[in-house]
């Protein structure tokens, strides 16, 4: 049987040796740009249900991606590139705390140095300038997180910062202290972040999508074999209005852009598709799933479950892939 499962989803003397100085800071910036400086809006507001626990992200940006060159100016050793958190040890707000996902782990402030696993060559004496030493460039894909963190504010307000400086790519010898040296990204109007009374319920009806039999015959790569229905139900009990947006993420099988192919049969990948229109969700990203104004307590999003070939030839036989399904409130 064929099938798609949904998850629901810290007086004396004093000897002073000299050391000679064997290097200048490191630099980092986007290349080419030379940015040092990312600015990213919250987009909106964003609603924290005050009943969400501790350590559950209310909010995700989407995946963002740089290309980071990192270089010094005079001959020192090899030296790990890392990003600190929160540079500024400035508290974001109440009840909430911000962090960064990569390479798909979640880091908070306090984590300490977040290794990219990245490194800047050893330059040697006799080489030269900073220009001859060898430069590390980089991809960093990482998105942003704030999660429910603390006691809930009396106000409501969860933040009142005009700016907050998420983090700093430099040496895990420690943060260059000269500005406009290092690339900082800095998400700013944060006084959109506010507490609402309670979170939402989610159903996925069917939790599991079936299938049945799939015929294998005239079989095109890339065409739809079957297509079955499934939708959202979201509801809430309190009065505060908000709206919801989702994501699907694969917990077993493996993703080929839009299509999500299942472990042990690789002639099938499941497409998740917005219904009527059969418009592609991709999975991992945040869209829009409904709206729930002041006396709307309750509605259904529709979408298809769509079974792609993936090739002329496929192969007979069971599959079966599994998606959770993540709630973020605006």
């Amino acid at each position: 049987m064929a099938t798609l499962s949904f998850w629901r989803g810290y007086s004396t003397f004093a000897l002073l040796l000299l050391l000679p100085v064997t290097g200048m800071a490191m630099t980092c910036k986007t290349q080419g740009a030379g940015e040092a400086a990312i600015y990213a809006d919250l987009s909106s507001t964003v609603a924290i249900p005050a009943t969400l626990p501790d350590g559950r992200a209310a909010w995700r940006s989407e995946r963002h991606h740089l290309v980071v060159e990192c270089s010094r100016e005079r001959f020192g050793p090899a030296e790990d590139v890392v990003l600190y958190l929160n540079p500024d040890k400035q508290r974001i707000g109440e009840g909430i705390r911000a962090g960064i996902t990569l390479n798909g782990v979640d880091y908070v402030h306090g984590s300490g140095p977040v290794a990219t696993q990245h490194v800047l060559p050893a330059c040697m004496e006799g080489v030269g300038n900073g220009p001859a030493c060898p430069k590390a460039v980089f991809n960093l894909l990482f998105s942003v997180f704030i999660e429910k963190f603390g006691p809930t504010p009396p106000s409501g307000v969860a933040s009142d910062l005009l700016d907050y400086r998420v983090f700093q790519i430099d040496s895990a010898q420690g943060m260059n202290p000269l500005p406009d040296n290092n690339l900082n990204y800095i998400i700013n109007s944060l006084s959109g972040l506010r507490f609402v009374a309670c979170n939402a319920e989610l159903r996925v009806l069917p939790e599991t999508v079936e299938f049945g039999i799939v015929p294998i015959q005239n079989v095109r790569a890339g065409e739809v074999a079957t297509v079955r229905q499934f939708a959202l139900a979201t509801s809430r009990t309190c009065d505060s209005p908000y709206s919801l947006n989702a994501r699907f993420t694969p917990v077993s099988g493996k993703l080929l852009g839009d299509v999500l192919v299942p472990v042990g049969n690789d002639s099938i990948g499941i497409r998740i598709t917005r219904a009527p229109a059969h418009r592609p969700i991709r999975f991992n990203e945040p869209f829009h799933l409904i709206d729930l104004p002041d006396e709307t307590y309750s509605g259904t999003t529709d979408f298809n479950a769509e079974l792609v070939w993936q090739t002329r030839t496929p192969v007979a036989g069971p599959f079966s892939a599994q998606v959770m399904v993540d709630l973020f409130y605006k």
